[in-house]
């Protein structure tokens, strides 16, 4: 059973939902809302090591969840731009602690880490920005929300072959491999990766990263947190 007592330490709570939902055109909005579905259960497969309470939809438009660390951020920022298609998605992310005790799915729970993320993504409502809004974490906030900015310019500006290029390099991949895949020459992928200024967007990634691992990564306690493998 789940323990009932808060957890002691802080841990991020993100929430987000899509922009300009109702302008859906109705007939399609069922098949929106399936692939949004579809998208919070990948999320949940994929950062599940990092998950303290699931990602779950709260709103018809909207999900939040409970991560146990910082160190997927970066990554969760990248899908959450990238993956979804039908609409952007408007991203806040708060840093707390909770009044509750944890759930598995991130429902029914409460205290400042919600109320910093819910404060987070009013203001990226307010200020039409994307690419992550962070509220609570002290200092670090406009060092995280200045990083967040730079990246997300960064990749609004990329062709949807650059962006291709740059996923494989985040996973890791060599130009020689990224070339093989995508059907295309490695000279092609050299001229590419230079134009789309990945280095710099590789480093700025890299240092956000390092932020969160050294300053935030509060490490929750509690029985639903899933260690690293």
């Amino acid at each position: 059973m789940p323990d009932p007592r808060p957890p002691t330490k802080p841990c991020i709570a993100l929430i987000a939902d899509m922009l300009r939902s109702r302008e859906v055109d109705p007939l399609q909005r069922p098949k929106v809302q399936e692939r949004f579905k579809e998208f919070v259960a990948f999320l949940n497969k994929k950062y599940y090591r990092h998950i303290l309470s699931k990602f779950v939809i709260t709103l018809g438009d909207e999900f939040q969840g409970l991560l146990s660390s910082g160190r997927p951020i970066p990554d969760l920022m990248w899908d959450l731009d990238e993956r979804f298609h039908d609409r952007h998605l408007r991203v806040g992310v708060g840093f707390g602690i909770l009044h509750t005790p944890l759930q598995k799915e991130a429902i029914n729970v409460d205290g400042p880490a919600l109320y910093f993320a819910r404060a987070a993504i009013e203001r990226a409502a307010e200020k039409r920005l994307l690419g992550g809004v962070f509220f609570g974490f002290g200092e670090l906030d406009p060092v995280m929300n200045g990083i967040a900015r730079i990246l997300r310019f960064h990749r609004s500006k990329l062709t949807t072959q650059q962006l291709k290029i740059i996923e494989l390099l985040r996973h890791g991949r060599s130009q020689s491999e990224a070339a093989e895949e995508l059907g295309i020459t490695r000279q092609a992928i050299s001229k590419q990766v230079i134009s789309s200024g990945w280095w710099s967007y590789a480093e700025a990634e890299s240092a956000w990263q390092i932020l969160f691992e050294k300053y935030v990564d509060p490490r929750v306690e509690g029985k639903n947190a899933q260690p690293d493998r």
